[in-house]
């Protein structure tokens, strides 16, 4: 059927673009294509570090306010033992 054969082409043409963006199949493109590719991979590269730096950012700020929880608790603790110690 057509909308079968419109699916068949899609499918085709995505292939294409991801073997294109892993590296793969590069030699039947042009310099321009070339170039809309190179842009396209640069952005998504942006937007990945973009995303993972958030994450790190993220990380940190939530490793930090673990590191002042166990300051808190070691400070709480050793006042304890120095009260026991009195005693």
């Amino acid at each position: 059927t057509l909308e079968h054969a419109k699916l068949k082409a899609r499918l085709e043409v995505l292939q294409r673009n991801q073997r294109h963006y892993a590296g793969e199949d590069l030699d039947s493109l042009s310099m321009k294509e070339l170039q809309n590719l190179e842009h396209q991979l640069d952005s998504a590269l942006k937007h990945i570090r973009s995303r993972k730096n958030q994450l790190m950012h993220e990380s940190i700020s939530e490793l930090q306010k673990k590191d002042k929880a166990l300051q808190e608790q070691n400070n709480k603790l050793s006042k304890q033992v120095k009260e026991r110690e009195k005693e």
